[in-house]
């Protein structure tokens, strides 16, 4: 296995300490798409409330980095005392699209920067202003057949990001394939001056 890749069962227990998406206990052991390759969706910019059990969660802002990828800063709800940073970037397969969130800002114990889980969705649009965003669930039977992270001996990403992407372009409109769901509302042009200072309050932009 490669060094950077950790179990999964201690990114579930990173899930739980991030208070923005904390029921929300699904990750990949692999990215979805190739940045390098893929093209930002102008729709997807901006600034979200997140909505999870009808309550309004956090906020997040999608900032285009380049024409490639957002920088994503995600902010709790209520008092905010901390923020996450994401690399997001989308891909489609069989059809529909799929956005990837990679974080970023840790560092792993041998040094190195990769991620050791991503965060995929599902992007389901309901006119301009909300996005369903449906998480692929790692326990999917369809990639049962996949090699365990855990026991890899190699390059896991490089090597089975392709096998796990077939699997789910063969699945893509299977409900199984998808665990929970995180709306996203994009706020209103008077709800952002307050939005901006509680960004401001956790994370410096100057």
């Amino acid at each position: 296995m490669n060094a950077n890749i950790r179990s999964l069962s201690g990114a579930a227990l990173m899930l739980v300490i991030i208070p923005i998406i904390a029921g929300l206990l699904a990750c990949m052991p692999v990215p979805v798409g190739d940045p390098e390759r893929s093209r930002i969706d102008p729709q997807l910019s901006g600034v979200w409330a997140t909505t999870e059990d009808g309550k309004e969660s956090g906020h997040f802002l999608f900032r285009p980095y380049d024409k490639r990828t957002w920088l994503v800063v995600g902010i709790e709800g209520g008092k905010p005392g901390t923020a996450q940073v994401y690399k997001a970037w989308v891909t489609k397969l069989g059809g529909r699209q799929f956005l990837t969130w990679e974080q970023a800002g840790g560092i792993n114990d041998d040094g190195s920067f990769l991620s050791e889980f991503w965060y995929v969705f599902r992007v389901e649009k309901e006119g301009a202003n909300q996005v369903n965003l449906h998480m692929l669930d790692y326990e999917f039977g369809g990639f049962e057949g996949l090699p365990d992270p855990d026991d890899y001996d190699g390059d896991y990403v490089k090597d089975l990001r392709r096998s796990f992407e077939r699997v789910i372009k063969k699945n893509v409109d299977d409900e199984d394939l998808y665990g929970d769901v995180l709306t996203m509302r994009r706020l209103a042009d008077d709800e952002l001056a307050e939005a901006s200072e509680r960004f401001e309050s956790v994370i410096a932009f100057d």
